[in-house]
């Protein structure tokens, strides 16, 4: 735990705040934002980005009958406990959004801070934890973190720094929800 409290203050002071990589984060993101020119790749990455809270709310229910219930546990409490700890964080750093060049077809919001991402953390945890209990399906649930962080980038909501805090804390979360709980 002490690990990604010094990770995750190491990111804050370089990224959150004002520096030369900040400015590199800044356009670096700004460089992967998708350009509406790819329709079929734009459309997929905000159903992509749209979708994955509800695809992980699924997927949870039909896990929840499939697994034991200390591996019950650790699903059901690494995203709420990812949630709140996100959300925390978000109001305390206060990151404003990134500009956005990207113009989205589908509905999209930017109510919240933009660090740390919570689809990056929420992911992020939700495939550490089915990771742990089939580690035959590890490619896929670190494929889909991976694509759904993506997507938050992409689409303009995030920067690199912001997806890539919340894929830390996911990770760190869903460990320790599952460690906590599975013997």
């Amino acid at each position: 735990m002490k690990y990604f409290i010094t990770v995750f203050f190491i990111f804050y002071q370089c990224f959150a705040t004002e520096s030369t990589l900040l400015k590199i984060d800044q356009n670096l993101s700004l460089a992967l934002q998708g350009s509406n020119q790819h329709p079929f790749l734009d459309f997929t990455m905000e159903t992509i980005n749209l979708a994955s809270l509800p695809f992980e709310g699924i997927t949870l229910l039909q896990t929840l009958n499939l697994v034991t219930s200390t591996e019950k546990e650790a699903l059901i409490t690494t995203i709420p406990l990812t949630g709140i700890l996100v959300g925390v964080l978000k109001y305390s750093v206060d990151r404003k959004r990134p500009e956005r060049t990207y113009h989205p077809r589908l509905w999209n919001t930017r109510i919240t801070p933009s660090f740390p991402s919570g689809h990056a953390a929420v992911s992020s945890g939700f495939a550490t934890v089915l990771s742990l209990i089939y580690p035959g399906y590890s490619p896929y649930a670190v494929f889909y973190a991976l694509l759904s962080g993506y997507s938050q980038i992409y689409t303009g909501n995030h920067f690199i720094t912001d997806v890539l805090s919340g894929w830390l804390i996911g990770f760190t979360v869903g460990n320790i929800a599952y460690q906590s709980t599975v013997p």
